[in-house]
């Protein structure tokens, strides 16, 4: 190992630094905390065997300096102490040092502390290589789920959406496709639990949904497929909560299948709820083929300005003080109009749930999907 003596005692230290040299040691050595923090930001050293009785800083402060140095995170510092009852356990604790040793020195017992200290850097160099392959793995996959999941229109002006992940991965999922015939095919999942374990189905969920509306199939036959897959692919407990819905400009009806999902949101001119529709299926990917209920409802968009969705996340959000978002604030939001605060519905909710979060990052993926009918009905 690469090592730094710093001691007041030049006798001492000579004499340190020669058994440590034979023992097949890079050694350097210094009087001072001033030297030490130079030779150690210089040169890197394994480990610094610190006098606590230095002349120019005590070896506790300078140990809290060397951590700071230190670009690993690790301490590279072993104190040496005249007498046991020289050090304390508060002052130990409080100098971030990685071990202490008794003056004068038993040859045997720091051979013995530097062999662990050794294993420990092995242990810390290994799991950094897992680190960084973990990342690079973690990196890679994102791309990929990013480049499959991205694949709806972006030019549908009437949808305004956020995702909120609660790791690397989402386990939300939110896309719409134009059918042959100009509707608009929109799918909000939500798979239990968050980040890889969660994402992974929504990869099969995306295929099936994109490649059948593609093809002209409606949202009961979309559902009912999108159900078989995952209730083949998932592990017994894993599900995706979802609602399907086909909007057709210029068709005053919103044609709904939802299981397990939060209530979808209809709001007037005003922002004032006029609507609500409440999930009444199983999550999909929970039964199978004879037990699955495909049917759809029809929702009547009279008078309705905004359609919003989003996922439990949302809903379930909790701040520091551990309580919930929950409807209540959600819809303090949206019975803010416009002309009030010149945001958009969507704006407000991320600007409301950012503030309730208060520094927290959520426990859950957070989606939120907001339909501009007015938009909907220029476009048709």
């Amino acid at each position: 190992m690469k090592l730094l003596i710093a001691e007041h005692d030049a006798g001492r230290a000579a004499e340190l630094n020669a058994w440590l040299q034979a023992q097949g040691h890079e050694v350097m050595r210094t009087g001072s905390c001033r030297g030490a923090q130079t030779l150690f930001k210089r040169h890197r050293p394994d480990l610094v065997l610190m006098d606590v009785r230095l002349p120019d800083l005590d070896g506790y402060a300078c140990a809290r300096r060397m951590a700071a140095l230190a670009e690993d995170g690790l301490s590279h510092v072993l104190l040496t102490v005249a007498r046991r009852e020289d050090i304390t356990l508060e002052q130990f604790i409080s100098s971030g040092a990685v071990d202490f040793i008794d003056e004068p020195i038993e040859p045997t017992l720091l051979a013995a502390k530097l062999a662990g200290y050794e294993r420990m850097r092995q242990v810390y160099r290994q799991l950094d290589r897992h680190r960084q392959r973990l990342h690079h793995e973690v990196k890679l996959a994102k791309h990929m789920f990013d480049r499959i999941l991205d694949r709806s229109p972006k030019e549908i002006e009437a949808f305004k959406h956020w995702i909120l992940a609660a790791g690397h991965f989402s386990g939300d999922l939110l896309v719409y496709e134009r059918t042959p015939d100009n509707a608009i095919h929109i799918l909000m999942g939500d798979f239990t639990g968050h980040g890889l374990t969660a994402a992974v189905g929504a990869l099969p969920t995306a295929d099936v949904f994109f490649a059948m509306t593609r093809k002209g199939y409606g949202v009961a036959e979309i559902a009912a497929e999108i159900n078989r897959k995952l209730h083949v692919l998932l592990p017994t407990g894993q599900f995706c909560a979802g609602i399907l819905a086909c909007l057709s400009p210029g068709d005053a009806t919103l044609e709904v299948w939802s299981g397990g999902h939060p209530p979808l949101i209809l709001l007037d001119a005003a922002q004032q709820v006029v609507g609500e529709l409440h999930a009444d299926k199983f999550p999909l990917g929970i039964v199978g083929d004879g037990e699955f209920d495909a049917s759809t409802v029809r929702v009547d968009l009279a008078g309705v300005d905004t359609v919003l969705l989003c996922s439990d996340g949302l809903l379930e959000a909790r701040n520091p003080a551990g309580e919930m978002f929950g409807e209540r604030y959600l819809q303090s939001l949206m019975a803010t109009h416009r002309t009030q605060d010149g945001l958009c519905l969507l704006e407000r909710i991320k600007r409301g749930l950012v503030h309730f979060l208060d520094g927290l990052e959520p426990h859950d993926d957070v989606s939120v999907l907001t339909i501009d009918m007015r938009s909907v009905s220029r476009a048709a």
